[in-house]
């Protein structure tokens, strides 16, 4: 039987600092100006999956927010309150258009989301994939 979350986020844990280390590498340059957490400015949806979700919701409590809303629940005066447990998509997308051409940013995206898909795998946890705004 699938299970909703897993037991342990160290292999979470580890996915992300490898991503955070193969992004400085690049220094793609994050000024944590918040304007990413923006959804319509940048036309874009984030996606994420169930396991990314309950790792950030382990750490802090989501606060009250409309799931049709276009900004970031954990953007609190222009900064993110969860970057330490952010999500992929956060993680590799740059505001900076020259930022997201030098990361490759699909590609990177991709190889990460599917070391998250085989954590699930693994773990037997079913695996969501969809808007943030719907798995919080």
């Amino acid at each position: 039987m699938k299970k909703n979350v897993l037991e342990n986020n160290s292999e979470i844990i580890e996915i992300y600092d490898k991503l955070d280390l193969e992004l400085s590498k690049i220094n793609p340059g994050c000024n944590a100006c918040g304007r990413c957490c923006h959804f319509n400015t940048y036309g874009h949806v984030l996606y994420t999956s169930n396991i990314e979700v309950n790792y950030i919701l382990e750490n802090v409590t989501a606060p009250p927010h409309d799931p049709n809303q276009n900004i970031c629940p954990f953007l609190k005066d222009n900064v993110c309150t969860i970057r330490d447990f952010r999500m992929l998509g956060c993680r590799v997308f740059y505001c900076n258009p020259h930022y997201r051409i030098i990361t490759k940013e699909v590609y990177i995206h991709s190889k990460y989301y599917n070391m998250m898909k085989e954590v699930a795998r693994k773990n037997q946890i079913e695996w969501h994939y969809a808007p943030m705004m719907k798995l919080l």
